[in-house]
């Protein structure tokens, strides 16, 4: 099962590497998976669970404990090629806006605990890591397809979803989406 799983996301990985497009939601719509950036109206902006669980360095981070703050949700594995190529980006953004309080949260994907450290090293990354080895967070964050590796979401002060990208982010388009949430607190700029 878990090797059959991890191949469908692995399909769905390779095939997230397309171009980034940025988009609103269809009217009703909070759940579409194409790949691209979907930015959210203030007002309008969904609220995912309160995840938590334990982190790859061995600590518990529950994400209602970063409220106030504005939090990039990544969602990534060490076996996935577009993660790989966007994790040094995520990394520099994050030490780039950690003083406008930025705050990164990695979910380690269904992945093995060795290959996920020394990928998370390697790429720079300074944040926690919650892991979600059996897929248990992923499935709930409805606005995440359960096969999009990787996929980003940009979260408000207030715990409410203000971007989301499937697939890869291109670094100078999700640093003006995060940037301006910091910044604003309004609907990021999608252009």
């Amino acid at each position: 099962m878990i090797v059959a799983v991890a191949c469908t996301l692995l399909a769905s990985c390779a095939a997230s590497g397309a171009g980034v497009r940025v988009s609103s939601p269809a009217s009703g719509d909070r759940s579409g998976a194409g790949v691209g950036v979907t930015t959210y109206p203030v007002g309008q902006r969904p609220s995912i669970p309160d995840l938590s669980g334990a982190t790859l360095d061995g600590g518990s981070l529950t994400l209602s404990s970063l409220r106030g703050e504005v939090v990039v949700l990544n969602v990534w594995a060490s076996w996935c090629e577009p993660c790989r190529a966007e994790s040094p980006d995520l990394a520099r953004i994050a030490r780039d806006t950690a003083a406008a309080g930025v705050r990164f949260v990695g979910v380690d994907e269904q992945d093995r605990p060795d290959p996920a450290r020394s990928f998370a090293a390697s790429a720079g990354t300074t944040y926690p890591h919650l892991v979600d080895a059996d897929g248990t967070l992923l499935s709930s964050l409805r606005l995440v397809p359960s096969s999009g590796i990787p996929s980003t979401l940009v979260i408000d002060g207030a715990g409410h979803v203000a971007a989301r990208v499937i697939g890869a982010v291109d670094a100078t388009t999700f640093e003006r989406l995060v940037t301006s949430v910091a910044a604003t607190g309004a609907s990021p700029a999608a252009s």
